[in-house]
């Protein structure tokens, strides 16, 4: 990753590795520039620059990281919360205090506002998908901060007050919540299954540990890619160009009894 610390991006100053870490920063900034408006001209006027200095900046990739800052300043982009958001992920995810889980349980309103937020949606996105008017969504954020799990900022801004990404307790307070969620959530894929944006698919089949473990393993990456895509793409897509999706897969021995039990 490409050191905040030192004063400049220089080509011929950066090993192999930070190249190319250089050469996808520039990529996204395109990228971000685009989702924005942004042209090169636009930008330029607005740093007081030339257009054809803009271009050599983008085509070389050499500038003064005050530059690289000016440029995110100016298109609404944080270098600090990017790389955060790339971190974000790669973090062991920790438990919340028991209390606080008792506490969404009793109030599932509550429980899925904190997952939106979680999910990188901003507040005007939760309203929306919430379909509640602004004063009740600010009391189940008020209390959100009064569990310790945010702190509200002027502006409709929020920051976290806990490390992300968190863990659930699966037998915890929280259970009963989190398995109703998960399958009225299956049950909504399989009766959408024909249409284009859901997928839905489900198989049995005598397999060895080793051969278990491998899917696992590669379950594993489909949910870290579908965490740094969601990241990338709340970066450099507009609001309006996204929608909110789930991802939820379950595998591991096939119990009968657990199929043919009574709900």
């Amino acid at each position: 990753m490409i050191d905040l610390a030192r004063g400049d991006i220089k080509p011929s100053s950066v090993p192999a590795d930070d190249d190319q870490q250089r050469e996808n920063l520039f990529t996204l900034l395109r990228q971000a520039l685009k989702a924005k408006g942004y042209t090169y001209a636009r930008l330029a006027a607005e740093m007081d620059m030339s257009e054809l200095s803009i271009k050599r900046l983008f085509k070389e990739k050499d500038c003064k990281m005050s530059r690289l800052f000016e440029i995110c300043t100016i298109i609404g982009l944080s270098i600090d919360e990017l790389i955060q958001m790339q971190q974000r992920f790669r973090q062991i995810p920790e438990f919340l205090p028991e209390s606080v889980e008792t506490a969404l349980a009793e109030d599932k309103h509550l429980f899925l506002i904190l997952i939106l937020l979680v999910s990188q949606l901003d507040i005007a996105s939760v309203q929306t998908l919430m379909a509640i008017d602004k004063a009740r969504l600010y009391l189940h954020l008020r209390a959100l901060e009064k569990l310790g799990l945010i702190e509200l900022k002027a502006g409709d801004r929020f920051r976290f007050c806990v490390p992300l990404p968190i863990r659930w307790r699966m037998g915890g307070a929280l259970s009963d919540l989190i398995k109703g969620v998960n399958r009225r959530y299956i049950a909504h894929c399989i009766d959408n299954e024909k249409e284009p944006e859901y997928a839905f698919t489900t198989a049995s089949r005598l397999i060895s540990k080793s051969s278990a473990l491998q899917i696992q393993n590669n379950l594993r990456r489909i949910r870290e890619e579908f965490d740094y895509l969601s990241s990338q793409d709340q970066l450099f897509f507009k609001a309006e160009e996204l929608q909110f999706y789930k991802l939820v897969f379950g595998m591991g021995p096939f119990s009968v009894d657990v199929i043919l039990a009574d709900d």
